[in-house]
C-alpha cells in the first residue's frame, strides 16, 4: 500500500463514501477512452468486441467491468501512447489505462491504480555482459536504449533515459511491439519494459529472440499504473467516484479474475495491488 500511497494519495485515504457507490456521475455525453497497444494489457488486433470495446487485455477487460458497473455510455479508441497523453491534455479523451504517475501529470490527471508493474532492463541473451549495471551501461556511449514515446517508468530509469537522449543514444518506438522489434534486430541495445508486455511480443516475433531481465534499479523498480482520467473534463467527486469504483475492483478479486485471463496465475499475485 505504500507505493500506491505515494504516487496516488487519494488510493491511501480509503472509499470515497456512499454517494461514489451509488451514484454514478455519467455525462449525457458517452465517456472517451484510448487503448494504445501493450502485450497482456492490451492487444489491438483482437477482434473481441464485447461490451462495446474492440481489443482483448487486461485494460480493456476491465474498462468492460467499470462500463457494467457504472451503466455509463463508453467510446474506445485505439491510439500511440505519445497522441493519447496530447489528446487527453487538449480535453478530446477523458480516461486512458496503464498510465503511471509522476509529479508533472498529478496536475492535470487523476489516477486510479490497478496493476502493479514491475520495471526491468532487457537486453537479448547473446549480448555482452554490461560490467557496472546501469552506471556501466550509461557509461558506454556506443550503447543505445530503445524507448516508446510518451512513456514513463521509475524515477532511476528515467533519469537514465533522459540523460541517454540528451546524448542521441535513445531511439524512439510508437510502441512495445516497435520496441522488441528494435531490440530483436539489433538496433538497440537494452530497453525498459515489463515481463507481462515484452515477453508476449518476443514469442510473437519471427526470430523469437531470447531475453533476459536485469534488475539495474531495483529500489522503487515496482510502479503502479492505472486509469488516468483528465482533471478538466470531471468534478472532483466524479473523479472520486472512479477512483472507488476502480479500487472495487481489486479489492472483491475481479481484478485478479481478470488478470488470470490474460496472464500466468503464479504472475497475477505480483500485478494485483496490495492494502
Amino acid at each position: 500500500m505504500a507505493v500506491l500511497a505515494a504516487l496516488c494519495p487519494a488510493a491511501a485515504r480509503g472509499p470515497a463514501g456512499p454517494a461514489a457507490a451509488t451514484a454514478p456521475p455519467c455525462p449525457e455525453r458517452a465517456i472517451a477512452v484510448a487503448f494504445y497497444e501493450s502485450g497482456a494489457l492490451f492487444d489491438a488486433s483482437s477482434t473481441d468486441s464485447r461490451g462495446g470495446f474492440t481489443g482483448s487485455g487486461i485494460d480493456v477487460d476491465l474498462l468492460r467491468e467499470l462500463k457494467r458497473r457504472s451503466g455509463c455510455r463508453f467510446e474506445g479508441v485505439t491510439m500511440t501512447r505519445a497522441r493519447i497523453w496530447t489528446e487527453l491534455t487538449a480535453g478530446r479523451i477523458d480516461m486512458t489505462p496503464s498510465g503511471i504517475s509522476t509529479p508533472e501529470r498529478e496536475k492535470i490527471y487523476a489516477f486510479a491504480p490497478y496493476v502493479l508493474l514491475k520495471h526491468q532492463v532487457w537486453m537479448l541473451k547473446s549480448h555482452a555482459a554490461v560490467p557496472g549495471g546501469l552506471a556501466g551501461f550509461m557509461a558506454d556511449r556506443a550503447l543505445r536504449w530503445g524507448a516508446v514515446r510518451g512513456y514513463r517508468h521509475t524515477p532511476a530509469y528515467d533519469a537514465a533515459l533522459d540523460q541517454a537522449r540528451a546524448q542521441g543514444r535513445v531511439v524512439e518506438a510508437t510502441d512495445d511491439r516497435q520496441l522488441l522489434r528494435l531490440l530483436a534486430e539489433g538496433t538497440v541495445d537494452a530497453v525498459i519494459n515489463q515481463s507481462v508486455v515484452i515477453r508476449r511480443y518476443a514469442a510473437e516475433h519471427p526470430r523469437k529472440p531470447e531475453l533476459v531481465g536485469l534488475d539495474w534499479a531495483p529500489q522503487g523498480s515496482v510502479a503502479p499504473a492505472g486509469l488516468v482520467l483528465a482533471r478538466a473534463r470531471f468534478s472532483e467527486a466524479e473523479l472520486s467516484y472512479w477512483r472507488q469504483l476502480v479500487r472495487d475492483l481489486w479489492r472483491d478479486g475481479t481484478l485478479a479474475r481478470i488478470m488470470r485471463r490474460h496472464v500466468p496465475a503464479e504472475d497475477v499475485a505480483e500485478l494485483v495491488p496490495r492494502e
